[in-house]
Parts: C-alpha cells; sequence; structure tokens
C-alpha cells in the first residue's frame, strides 16, 4: 500500500504532464502516457480546455487522462467540461481525469459514472498541492490499494473514494470553521490556544454524541442535541452552561444511579466511562470560560443540520450526506496536522 508519505509528496509535486504520470501510476496506469493528435482531442471535445494532455491505458476499459488547463477557467470549471464530454463522447470507457492548473496550486482527480438517461455522477477531490492535506494523501493511498481488481471493480472503487474523501473535505472546512467560531467568540481571558483546544473538545464531544443520537440512545430522541437546544433558546439562553456543563459532568461521566435529579431530567441517558466527558485540565484552568449560544447554534446548522451521522455497519450503500467514524477520525486528523 502507497506509504502516506509518499502520498502527499506526490500530491505536493503534481504540476506538470511527468508528475501528473506519477500520481496515474500510483493508481495503477503503469503505461507510458501517449500524446493525443488533433483529431483524437477533437473528437473528445478537449482541445480548448487543455493545454497539454496525455492518456494512459489500464487494465480493460481504464483510461487516465493527464491534463494542464490554461489559466483563463477555474480548474473546477474546466473539469465539469472534461467530465460532460467524455462521458457523453467515450462512455464506454472508465476514465479517471488527473488535472491541474498551470499559474496555480490547483489540483483535481475525478471519476464519474453514467447511465442511460441522466448527467454523470461525478466524485471530484479537488485539492491544493500546496497544502496538502492527512485526507487527500489517504484518498491517494486509498485508489493506489485498488489497483488490482477487475477494471469495473477498480472504477467503483474509485467512485467511492474519491467521494467519501471530497466529503471529507467539505465536512473538514465546516468542521474548522465551526470550531475556529467556537473558539474566537468565547467569553472569557483565556489565550487563544487554550480556547481553541476547549472549543475542539466541545465540538469533538457533540459529534460524537450525534452518533448516538442516531442510534436512538439519548432517551430515544433523534434530535436529542438540538431539542434541548432549542428548549433553551425559548428559555433565554446560556446552553453552554445550563446544557451542556451538567449533560457532559453530571450525566454522560456519571452512573445512573448515582446521578442527581437534574441530571436524571434528561431522560434515559447511558453512562459513558472513557473520560471523553470528564473534565479536561483545560477546563479545570478556566472554568469560567463561556461558550457562546450563536456560535454553538452555528455548530447545529452547518454540522448537526447539514450531515448524517451513522455507524455504517450496515450500509450496502454510501450516501453523499453520511458520515461515519472513519470519516470523523480523517476531518480531525486533518484538522490537528493543520495546526501543527
Amino acid at each position: 500500500m502507497l506509504a502516506l508519505r509518499s502520498a502527499a509528496q506526490l500530491l505536493a509535486a503534481a504540476r506538470d504532464i511527468g508528475s501528473l504520470a506519477a500520481l496515474a501510476a500510483a493508481a495503477g496506469f503503469g503505461a507510458t502516457p501517449l500524446p493525443l493528435d488533433a483529431d483524437a482531442c477533437t473528437a473528445l471535445g478537449v482541445r480548448d480546455v487543455a493545454c497539454e494532455l496525455r492518456v494512459v491505458a489500464g487494465a480493460g476499459t481504464l483510461r487516465a487522462l493527464l491534463i494542464e488547463c490554461p489559466a483563463r477557467l477555474p480548474l473546477r470549471d474546466s473539469v465539469a467540461t472534461i467530465t460532460s464530454r467524455l462521458a457523453a463522447r467515450a462512455p464506454h470507457l472508465l476514465w479517471l481525469v488527473v488535472a491541474a492548473r498551470r499559474d496555480s496550486s490547483e489540483l483535481a482527480i475525478v471519476a464519474w459514472s453514467t447511465g442511460l438517461q441522466r448527467a454523470p455522477r461525478v466524485s471530484a477531490l479537488l485539492m491544493n498541492r500546496a497544502n496538502v492535506l492527512a485526507s487527500d494523501a489517504l484518498a491517494l493511498s486509498a485508489l493506489a490499494a485498488t489497483s488490482d481488481a477487475a477494471d469495473v471493480l477498480t472504477h467503483a472503487s474509485w467512485l467511492e473514494v474519491l467521494g467519501r474523501e471530497a466529503l471529507t473535505r467539505r465536512f473538514y472546512r465546516a468542521l474548522e470553521g465551526v470550531v475556529s467560531e467556537v473558539a474566537g467568540s468565547a467569553r472569557g481571558d483565556v489565550p487563544a490556544n487554550d480556547r481553541h483546544e476547549i472549543a475542539l473538545l466541545h465540538v469533538s464531544r457533540l459529534l460524537f454524541l450525534s452518533f448516538l443520537e442516531t442510534k436512538g440512545w439519548l432517551d430515544g430522541d433523534r434530535r436529542f442535541l438540538a431539542s434541548r437546544f432549542d428548549r433553551c433558546m425559548e428559555r433565554g439562553g446560556n446552553y453552554h452552561r445550563r446544557v451542556l456543563r451538567p449533560l457532559f459532568f453530571g450525566t454522560l461521566n456519571t452512573p445512573v444511579s448515582s446521578r442527581a435529579p437534574a441530571a436524571r431530567a434528561f431522560g434515559a441517558v447511558p453512562f459513558l466511562n472513557g473520560g471523553l466527558f470528564a473534565p479536561a485540565p483545560l477546563e479545570r484552568r478556566w472554568p469560567k470560560l463561556q461558550l457562546t449560544d450563536a456560535s454553538l447554534g452555528r455548530a447545529f446548522g452547518d454540522l448537526f443540520a447539514r450531515y448524517r451521522f451513522t455507524a455504517r455497519e450496515d450500509n450496502d450503500a454510501w450516501s453523499e450526506a453520511a458520515i461515519d467514524p472513519e470519516m470523523l477520525g480523517k476531518a480531525f486528523e486533518s484538522l490537528m496536522c493543520s495546526r501543527g
């Protein structure tokens, strides 16, 4: 399997046809990249959206198209045009497009599926090679791991890997924005790094509880967190002090038989004896730090309401709105790497 460090190095170096070919080789395209003549470019409809391109034959009907895109268009637009034209003019081939824009650090790896009467369903991983995330390297490593299967199975794996990693990046950006807002708006004279760590801890707790509530394990209420947020706002707010602290420190980290009446009021909530819901050293050091209702409300709007959380043990088909624990781990890994 391609090591993550090697995958990250390949992505960071991908700026021209030669380095794009190295990415394709990692994904299983070991043949020599061949140029397309003018007639072939015209037939495929890619002549006006590529400065330079090569095609690499893979097993069976697999093909990789390596493209340096012009500076006049965003890479996303160029890739969208290429995708639709290849899907229409060469639907019998299973394509992996690896594209870079000459004047920027934009990089894309794209695959798609087609149907008889519908537009292609695209799985596209768009990244910045000047800031390669851990999830980007994981995606390339996963592509490399699927390259020995039959062509149809390999293509299906591309679609799943690229689609899931693209979602991981979107989720990571939303997660990063929420944590930054929660930290930045918190009330209290606390150093910025400590504010960020406390905000990240709270968001990670809430995300963990999101998996539990989808199972109905939080008082049988699959909107347990949001419904209590709404109820708290109706009663004047201060969700952090009035709901989260007693939920975390008096309920989830306390055996049911030892809970105070206020904790029992949360209903049938399990005892989680793992340390996540015990006060962290930073929380003990800064007990007066208050997270604002506005920032926690954004967490519900941008994370919990937008994505569906699932343990995925019985999922046969991937849903583009689903976040599972593995994906959540990748997002947190990226967030921690970006700070370290």
